[in-house]
């Protein structure tokens, strides 16, 4: 059939109709005045819709902030011209590009529809798309940083007091400057090129880059992104700064222990500000000319080993996350100063190279409309009726609420993917209505801890998409091959609440006579739940059929939570304020630590690190098993310690190579792994590894989310001790899977052959 001719800003249908919908074509393609135009204007008519209706008294929904915790700035620093119109800057550009994850949610609706109904799929949605979400995934790093949402490790930084605290903060602050200085100047360069063929934005010829596809949209805005990122957050890391020279000034002087250490933290800052500034004269004034540089710190381990330089490299990364630095900077920063120790100021301009490829990866844009689409849900109180549903079905077992708790924290993982959110959001409503009912607190807080940690797991995990990205895996296959694990992990736990409840029935009562309501309630209770049931299994059937990609299927399942909001009377203008910032502040953290560790890591893969890794293993002299649970104990190790997605960009790239160049032929007789599988099957492996990590004392994250909402009578000792048993389970659940392989492999074989 041929093809009908392609006009801008107009639909052209096939005029036939022999063969219905299927038959027709539909063809648009977006002018590129119009996508900027509506990047630009819509943002400010959201502003005016929020203000209006908040104006107007209109209610919100109260949220748990299951996944963007402290919606505050910092609070008592100083409020003078500076800090406010810096805040308010930051604030702005955060709150313009959130609203673009709205564009999307219509856009990938489109494209399917133009797609199946029309037979006409376009030639810019996706493209279009990704590039948007490139620029809001940078522009929001300020926005990110004022809300405190950057992701640091504490375990000594709050328990230091509020001097010493800000004492740290002075001295990690030049990490954070070396990497966004050098991004920021590197990235001009890089804007600068896509513009011209000269290096500088006032030179004459102009070249305009465009991308390679069809539509060929202007790559330089794109690229201008990151020189203003770097901007905003110079702007709001110095205003920060300067907060916490202020809190330094007022606390050590109520300080009562040894003063000495704290200004020697400052005083080294100070110096180490004074060397920043002195190498970046060097590049930018004398451009590294050796013969006028009176001393440069340029190439000084130009000679080091990949030994010393693992040892360095792992040891500064340590430190300084100790220290308490976000993440995102901590590796970028610490790239930054390595690139240039070992190489040259010529290979800081690989940074924006680096970074590039990971604003226009098509696959990350599932992550921020999977949160839009879980913030919505929220908002339309769908959490809440979940719990209530599934206890009023099963809560007459004993422990029939702690499996409840289990069975509404593995329908919540289907729904939002996002780690952490079921942890919060249970905890928030069934602990409290467990301890009321006298259960035991180790089995209702191990009960919320491992339902609400089977996110990692079970589609849509958003784990499972940035594992897919960095490993090169399909999406579709990940998210087949860790649903049965996902479930055997989730009955296990269900298994075991009810066995020990059903021995011991102090352990965990069955729900009273008088709470427990008949049949036919209990059905037309069911009603609450057909929406959201319908738009997960839509969501998922669309992914597993390959009817629609993992993006497309999160716009389309986002299209459908602001449905089942609507239908639940809670679509307002700003229900969707508060679901897009609470969307923009989980994808920039998210999304940061990614651009951080990509310039470490590949600094250090470059170096040789990855072949280095991988010999050091080998050469333990272990089979492919024994290697293999070397690896699982490293992860979690590092699951004490680091985030979830530092995990994933500092180990996973060393890691896949290496397992996947194994044999893993099977243990006591049973089958083996084929050869093209490995990499599938370590993902979901690795996904249950970092269920296991956010469990295991004394700092998995979920002990610590678990902490936040319960009630000061629970002790950090009994949420430890409640975390044993199902981390025993999960360890269980891994080494099932290890020996039945097909555990994972049989669904992915199913579907795609």
């Amino acid at each position: 059939m041929s093809q009908p001719r392609r006009v801008r800003g107009c639909f052209c249908v096939f005029d036939s109709f022999s063969g219905g919908l299927n038959s027709m074509e539909l063809n648009y393609v977006l002018p590129h005045w119009l996508y900027w135009s509506v990047l630009l204007l819509l943002p400010p008519f959201m502003m005016f819709m929020v203000w209006r209706s908040k104006a107007k008294g209109q209610a919100v929904t109260p949220t748990s902030e299951t996944f963007t915790q402290g919606e505050e700035p910092m609070a008592g620093t100083p409020r003078g011209f500076f800090f406010r119109g810096v805040d308010g800057l930051s604030m702005f550009t955060g709150t313009f590009v959130a609203y673009w994850s709205i564009i999307a949610v219509f856009v990938y609706s489109y494209e399917v529809i133009a797609r199946y109904a029309f037979n006409s799929p376009t030639n810019w949605a996706h493209e279009a798309m990704f590039l948007m979400f490139g620029m809001q995934y940078l522009i929001s790093g300020a926005y990110c940083l004022r809300m405190d949402g950057h992701v640091r490790v504490d375990v000594l930084y709050t328990r230091l007091g509020p001097a010493a605290s800000a004492a740290l903060d002075i001295l990690t602050s030049v990490v954070f400057y070396l990497f966004i200085l050098i991004l920021t100047f590197t990235a001009w360069t890089f804007f600068a090129r896509s513009m011209s063929s000269e290096v500088w934005f006032f030179a004459t010829g102009w070249r305009n880059e465009t991308s390679l596809s069809e539509w060929g949209i202007q790559y330089f805005p794109i690229k201008f992104a990151m020189v203003l990122a770097g901007v905003l957050l110079l702007l709001q890391g110095t205003a920060r700064l300067l907060k916490d020279i202020a809190v330094f000034r007022a606390a050590i002087k109520s300080y009562e222990k040894a003063k000495a250490p704290l200004w020697g933290m400052v005083i080294l800052a100070a110096l180490l500000g004074l060397l920043l500034l002195w190498e970046i004269f060097n590049i930018m004034v004398l451009d590294g000319d050796y013969e006028r540089v009176i001393f440069t710190l340029e190439g000084v381990l130009a000679d080091i080993g990949i030994g010393t330089l693992t040892l360095l490299m792992t040891g500064a990364l340590l430190i300084v996350l100790l220290a308490g630095l976000p993440l995102a900077f901590v590796t970028g920063g610490l790239g930054v100063m390595f690139i240039y120790l070992v190489g040259d100021h010529f290979m800081l301009n690989i940074i924006p190279s680096r970074i590039f490829p990971l604003m226009t990866d098509y696959q990350l844009s599932a992550i921020p409309l999977f949160i839009f689409m879980a913030a919505m849900l929220e908002k339309a109180g769908l959490i809440e009726d979940l719990f209530d549903v599934v206890y009023h079905w099963i809560g007459a077992l004993r422990g029939g609420l702690a499996i409840a708790t289990i069975a509404a924290a593995t329908l919540l993982a289907a729904m939002v993917g996002v780690i952490g959110a079921a942890v919060v959001t249970m905890g928030i409503i069934a602990l409290p209505a467990m301890l009321k009912r006298g259960y035991d607190p180790k089995i209702a807080l191990g009960a919320i801890m491992a339902g609400g940690t089977l996110g990692i797991l079970i589609p849509p995990s958003i784990l499972a998409i940035i594992y897919a990205v960095v490993a090169g895996q399909s999406v579709g296959e990940l998210y087949l091959g860790a649903l049965l694990p996902g479930l055997l992990l989730s009955a296990m736990y269900m298994t075991y609440v009810g066995v020990r409840a059903g021995l011991n029935p102090k352990l965990g009562p069955a729900m009273p006579v008088e709470e427990r309501v008949d049949f036919p309630t209990r059905l037309r209770m069911l009603r609450n739940m057909l929406a959201p049931i319908l738009l997960v299994a839509v969501v998922l059937g669309a992914i597993f059929t390959g009817l629609a990609t993992p993006v497309e299927s999160a716009g389309i399942g986002t299209l459908g939570a602001l449905l089942v909001a609507a239908m639940h009377g809670r679509l307002n203008w700003v229900n969707i304020h508060d679901a897009c910032m609470m969307t923009l502040k989980a994808t920039s953290m998210v999304l940061w630590i990614i651009f951080g560790a990509t310039v470490f890591v590949g600094f250090y893969i470059l170096q040789g690190g990855q072949a280095f890794i991988q010999d050091l293993i080998m050469g333990t002299g272990l089979g492919p098993y024994g290697i293999l649970i070397l690896i699982m104990i490293a992860l979690v190790l590092l699951g004490m310690f680091l985030d979830w997605v530092g995990i994933l960009l500092l180990a996973v790239p060393i890691f896949v190579p290496l397992v996947v160049g194994l044999a893993f032929e099977g243990v006591l007789g049973l089958p083996g792994v084929p050869p093209d599988k490995i990499a599938l099957w370590f993902g979901v492996l690795y996904l249950v590894n970092m269920q296991m990590s956010f469990l295991s004392p004394p700092f998995g994250y979920a002990l610590f989310y678990m902490r936040g909402v319960a009630p000061p009578g629970v002790d950090m000792a009994t949420i430890y001790k409640s975390s044993l048993p199902f981390l025993a389970l999960q360890t269980l659940g891994l080494t099932l899977c290890v020996v039945f392989p097909g555990i994972i492999l049989w669904l992915p074989s199913l579907a795609y052959g």
